[in-house]
């Protein structure tokens, strides 16, 4: 009873500072232009500041900060919290003046490889393609990798509002749930003032006051929310096989579709002869967003796919091998991508059999 008073005080407090925070951020970011300015590629017609990502950092790490001292535990994210702090830095940066892919590539490998060397490493493949322990090498280079597409692709799904926002919500609400049945009440105390924080956030991004996430926010969240999940995989270690895959699992149905989808869409560049990092209107959302739904649905329809794959693995680990149920995953959503490329096309063909109609 005491720890969940304890948690609906953090939260609750997580919560109020945002929405206390973010109206004097609002100003400051007009005054140093760390705004989002409309284009051919945005939809919105006015300026919107770029402060989501760095309220939600700050209220985490002020909210944090006072349960470190009780908490001896919590010093092991230590590593994470700092890695992710200066990926913060980067984000912003990034907003205000547009920093080159493969600066930000560099930075992001380096902070993955610090994170591998502080033993928050992918150890095992828990029985995908019948593999599971590794070598030492490839923890070192899965875990490098892993971290570093996740956090890309994870950036890459910013495009509509609410949808970070939406999906960090679910992910760190899944980190709770996860901590509550592993008894680990320091993960637990991260992910609910990460989502006091994120409700905060969405408030203000969902209104007539908006506000963006921004780069910071994707690329800060990402990283924490990885990193937290193979954390997690390691801190279960000493369980069965079966309770350890927990992790494994949840990772997969959390972050397959931002992968999934940013893989699709960097292969459909490379075949039409681009760069594979030339933006486009080719995401995910962007097909909901022709299929003819606002945006606030398109979160929340990013948001039940993700718990779809999350209930295909849970309810078929019982069953079945991770890698068939990882190659289930992946033919339920390329069937979902085929239905909206379906619906894109018919929309196009509508479109020009209008305009022959009125020639």
């Amino acid at each position: 009873m005491k720890t969940n008073i304890t948690f609906t005080i953090l939260g609750t407090l997580s919560f109020l500072l945002t929405i206390i925070l973010i109206p004097l951020l609002k100003k400051i970011a007009v005054q140093l232009n760390l705004v989002d300015k409309p284009n051919y590629r945005k939809i919105h017609q006015n300026t919107v500041p770029l402060i989501g990502g760095i309220a939600i950092a700050i209220v985490t790490f002020i909210v944090l900060g006072t349960q470190f001292l009780l908490f001896n535990s919590a010093m092991e994210y230590l590593t994470v919290f700092t890695s992710a702090f200066v990926l913060l830095i980067v984000g912003v940066i990034d907003d205000k003046m547009d920093v080159k892919a493969k600066y930000k590539l560099g930075i992001q490998l380096l902070l993955a490889f610090i994170i591998a060397s502080s033993s928050i490493r992918i150890t095992s493949l828990f029985g995908l393609f019948g593999i599971y322990e590794i070598a030492v090498w490839a923890q070192y280079l899965l875990t490098i990798i892993v971290i570093t597409g996740v956090v890309n692709a994870f950036n890459l799904m910013d495009g509509v509002d609410g949808l970070v926002g939406s999906l960090s919500l679910l992910g760190f609400s899944m980190l709770l749930i996860s901590s509550f049945y592993f008894k680990d009440k320091t993960l637990g105390l991260i992910s609910i003032i990460f989502i006091g924080a994120i409700i905060g956030f969405l408030r203000y991004n969902l209104s007539s006051k908006k506000i963006f996430m921004g780069d910071a926010g994707s690329l800060f969240l990402g990283f924490i929310l990885i990193t937290l999940g193979i954390q997690l995989m390691e801190k279960q270690s000493n369980i069965s096989n079966t309770t350890y895959s927990y992790g494994f699992l949840l990772l997969i149905a959390f972050f397959s579709i931002p992968v999934l989808d940013s893989l699709r869409v960097y292969m459909g560049r490379i075949k039409r002869g681009n760069s594979p990092f030339n933006a486009d209107k080719s995401h995910l959302h962007h097909l909901l967003l022709i299929a003819g739904l606002t945006h606030q649905k398109v979160s929340i329809i990013v948001v039940g796919f993700s718990l779809l794959f999350y209930f295909i693995g849970f309810g078929l680990v019982s069953f079945y091998s991770v890698t068939l149920i990882i190659v289930i995953t992946f033919f339920v959503f390329w069937i979902i991508i085929r239905f909206l490329l379906m619906i894109k096309k018919l929309k196009e063909w509508g479109d020009t059999l209008k305009k022959l109609e009125q020639s």
